[in-house]
């Protein structure tokens, strides 16, 4: 079994582009959870904990459907990026 160090592993920041593992849309990472700029953001990311069960790190990305703009938040280990800020 390979052994992962932390050098190997890319943490994703504001900006990235990232895509679900599974396929779909290339999103933009709009912040982490956890990077509160204010006390909105910090509400909310404490509403995301409790509703959705996501941890500090975890995306929130938006990503465009036709010409709607979408935005979600997901799990870490469930997004690659695809292209760094």
């Amino acid at each position: 079994m390979k052994k992962i160090s932390k050098s190997n592993i890319k943490i994703m920041k504001t900006g990235d582009v990232v895509q679900l593992k599974s396929g779909g849309p290339k999103m933009t990472v709009q912040r982490l959870v956890g990077e509160h700029t204010s006390k909105s953001d910090a509400f909310v990311d404490n509403t995301l904990k409790t509703q959705k069960g996501v941890n500090d790190g975890d995306p929130i990305c938006q990503w465009f459907s036709g010409e709607e703009v979408k935005s979600d938040v997901f799990k870490a280990n469930m997004v690659k990026i695809i292209a760094e800020e």
